[in-house]
């Protein structure tokens, strides 16, 4: 590779030459060293990789351990998602509230992990006395993840150490570009009823001061019984809801048919950015879907 570089500049004065091939192979040499100390990073579920894209953006991009189509409630690990985990370097994972399978897993490990619901800072809802897991949905969540695993970045790849925090930088003024575009749009639906068929979205909820919907599973994603059915359908009429946000792995024919009788608008809205691309700004992607989900299931369509 050296060879080529000198050759390259062969044509140059004699002074310019030397000069040129010394920049060149110093170029040659620094980007093998980059590539070579890129650390391999595994994250648990799809939203996680999107925040963890943004941190990586220019060195390398995060490996998805999970399929994507998977519910995080309910994981079940083939033998190469194991060995997925087991060759990273840095991990990221929610946390036992969210993945219980992957608790054995994660403690056998040698890599650095970095367990979101643990981090300082964030700030962390319940659902009847338990941790609410769905943390993601929270940009000020997103904030404290992006920013610790920065950290364990810089230490085990001092070479892109300043790109990292670069990056973090770049995305938290995504996330407050984001957060004002929100604050806005949402601001005319804080008063109007709605339901979701997952109780997954109370840190969105909670952030941009909407009225806490009905649900119909609970934060498990278990759906009701038949009784359960019966009281939901007369707390839609009760409450005057209209709105309801699914996500797009369930079957609208049999929500219609659940909810028959009722006049809704069924809506998709995908909590974990399944088919979204990891890329720099793939986490601010997802919320901004999220709430074009929201304001077109409660009739506030964008011109």
């Amino acid at each position: 590779m050296i060879y080529l570089v000198f050759s390259l500049c062969w044509p140059l004065s004699t002074l310019c030459r030397l000069w040129q091939c010394a920049v060149c192979a110093l170029i040659v040499m620094l980007c093998a060293s980059v590539s070579v100390a890129a650390p391999v990073v595994v994250v648990s579920i799809k939203p996680l990789q999107l925040i963890a894209a943004a941190v990586t953006d220019g060195i390398s991009t995060p490996e998805l351990a999970v399929g994507a189509g998977q519910d995080p409630h309910h994981l079940s690990l083939r033998p190469s998602e194991r060995r997925a985990l087991q060759n990273a370097e840095l991990v990221l994972w929610a946390g036992p509230a969210l993945e219980v399978p992957l608790v054995d897993v994660i403690s056998d490990i040698d890599a650095r992990v970095v367990t979101a619901q643990l981090l300082p800072g964030i700030q962390l809802g319940s659902i009847e006395g338990a941790i609410d897991p769905h943390l993601w949905l929270d940009s000020h969540n997103a904030r404290h993840i992006a920013t610790a695993l920065a950290t364990e970045l810089q230490q085990l790849d001092t070479a892109n150490a300043d790109r990292y925090v670069f990056n973090v930088q770049v995305f938290s003024l995504q996330l407050d570009a984001v957060d004002a575009e929100l604050a806005l749009s949402l601001q005319p639906l804080q008063t109007q009823p709605w339901s979701v068929s997952h109780d997954a979205f109370r840190y969105f909820t909670r952030q941009h001061g909407l009225q806490a919907p009905l649900t119909l599973a609970d934060s498990s994603n278990n759906a009701p019984g038949v009784r359960s059915v019966v009281a939901l359908r007369a707390q839609l009429a009760a409450q005057d809801i209209h709105c309801l946000l699914t996500e797009p792995t369930e079957n609208h024919q049999q929500l219609d048919a659940l909810l028959s009788g009722s006049e809704i608008s069924i809506v998709s809205a995908d909590v974990l950015g399944v088919a979204i691309a990891p890329a720099a700004d793939a986490y601010a992607l997802l919320l901004r879907q999220l709430a074009s989900a929201l304001q077109h299931c409660m009739g506030e369509r964008d011109e």
